[in-house]
């Protein structure tokens, strides 16, 4: 892999010269303080690509410049490349890099090295409270990508029928191991495919959408298990998810996705769907209740008032079926799928103590210390009841966003909560631009957590940013 990654990064770095033309240079600065209580409130640290800390108070800086593609230009090869570095200083100081990439374009197709922030699934991307499978709620991790970036068309000269896929491989760097043979493992890797189809074209008032991702969390199988399988079969096993020992190589996590879209005069409407699948449970439709239900109204049209709502968001997360109350090997019937934990890896469905998939299932540290049992499994509470509401409008040139989130919690199946912990998380958000200076913001984001899950958290964030396309 590191070969491979070396190989093309000399690839590129020979056509940028030539393809300089085909890029256009962004940048990006941005500066954060805020004072919190306890922990950070939930949606001001959620969905950040792990660049808000989630303890107590702190001081933020983040830059970035960036290479984009040029989408008037009509190349068939072009590149680009980005880097963003953020500083945190607070209790727990980190510096670190959430983009770092280069990347290249043949037509469609992309082929990119390195880490960058990136999104997946059929939802909102900016009000949602995450897909389940591969959210924006960690900090990306290095690894080589072959993607298509947009919807491309199967039809020359048609968009009546349209895709987009991806394919990666990354690194997670070194992982405890709570089963087997050793106790840790010097590398383990997250491997990733999706493929989405859209049918109906951008000029039609219908579209359609249907996809999957799958992901999986592998590596170190010949030291974990006697006669485990040398890392290129093992890989093979987990690409097309081939069972091995009565189980799965790796930690197995996707979702299936259905939605729809319909074009009004000035809205647009979106509805959407994740069905869960793990571990087989889907194929038998005993977890078909658990899953991602989403609607957006987004506003298309040009509104001449003062006060403007842009877009509306409703989510209801389901978590709580998991196939059912019964494993039993003997009759085949796999329930208690236990999200995001995993028997043989401890951090399970997380990266760097951040869950890869909705925030809604987090860590067990966050929790209240009077459910923060004594357990080796990275999440304590994965049967959740979630309802979620985002909004974004303006008033005058002032921008509002708003998220809000109540749950009903119940623990696991192997630790269930002897009651329903209800949850509530809030966050409201004023952007304003500076007089006389356009590519400047300042904003004030007030956020708070009530409920009995997580401490009582309350906190005030004040920042400023600037970004554009250099001249």
């Amino acid at each position: 892999m590191r070969n491979l990654i070396l190989t093309l990064s000399i690839c590129f770095i020979y056509y940028s010269d030539a393809l300089s033309q085909d890029s256009t240079l962004t940048y990006s600065a941005e500066l954060q303080a805020a004072a919190s209580s306890q922990n950070t409130p939930f949606w001001l640290n959620a969905n950040q690509y792990g660049a808000i800390p989630v303890k107590g108070s702190f001081l933020l800086a983040k830059g970035g410049i960036h290479k984009i593609y040029n989408p008037n230009n009509p190349r068939f090869l072009q590149w680009s490349a980005g880097a963003e570095l953020i500083a945190n200083a607070g209790k727990n100081p980190s510096f670190f890099f959430t983009d770092l990439y280069l990347a290249g374009k043949a037509g469609p197709v992309e082929v990119s090295i390195g880490q960058r922030k990136e999104f997946t699934g059929l939802s909102d991307s900016t009000l949602t409270s995450g897909p389940i499978a591969m959210s924006a709620n960690f900090r990306p991790y290095p690894k080589i990508r072959i993607s298509t970036p947009d919807y491309f068309h199967i039809i020359p000269a048609s968009d009546i029928i349209s895709l987009k896929f991806s394919y990666s491989d990354g690194l997670l760097g070194p992982a405890k191991v709570q089963y087997g043979n050793v106790k840790r493992v010097s590398d383990i890797y997250l491997h990733h495919k999706s493929i989405y189809f859209r049918f109906g074209g951008r000029k039609q008032k219908l579209n359609l959408f249907a996809g999957f991702n799958h992901q999986a969390i592998w590596g170190g199988e010949d030291k974990i298990f006697s006669s485990g399988l040398k890392r290129p079969e093992a890989y093979r096993y987990v690409v097309f998810g081939k069972p091995w020992q009565f189980s799965r190589v790796g930690n197995h996590f996707g979702t299936i996705d259905l939605a729809v879209e319909w074009k009004f005069t000035n809205w647009t409407a979106f509805l959407y769907r994740q069905n869960i699948y793990e571990d087989g449970s889907l194929s038998n439709f005993s977890n078909i209740a658990d899953g991602l239900n989403g609607f957006r109204l987004k506003r298309t049209g040009y509104q001449s008032t003062p006060f403007q709502l842009k877009t509306f968001l409703f989510e209801l997360l389901y978590t709580k079926s998991q196939g059912g109350t019964v494993f039993d090997f003997a009759t085949g019937t796999f329930g208690q799928d236990n999200y995001f934990n995993h028997y043989v890896y401890s951090q399970g469905w997380s990266y760097r103590n951040r869950s890869l998939g909705t925030p809604f299932i987090g860590p067990k540290y966050l929790l209240r210390e009077k459910w923060n049992t004594a357990t080796s499994n990275y999440t304590l509470n994965n049967r959740i009841i979630a309802y979620h509401i985002g909004s974004s409008a303006s008033i005058n040139k002032i921008n509002l966003t708003f998220k809000g989130s109540y749950s009903a919690n119940f623990g696991t199946y192997a630790s269930g909560f002897r009651h329903a912990i209800h949850q509530t998380s809030l966050l409201l958000t004023a952007e304003s631009p500076l007089p006389s200076r356009k590519k400047e913001f300042v904003n004030i984001s007030l956020a708070a957590d009530i409920g009995g899950l997580y401490p009582n958290n309350a906190a005030v964030m004040i920042g400023w940013k600037r970004s554009g396309f250099t001249e």
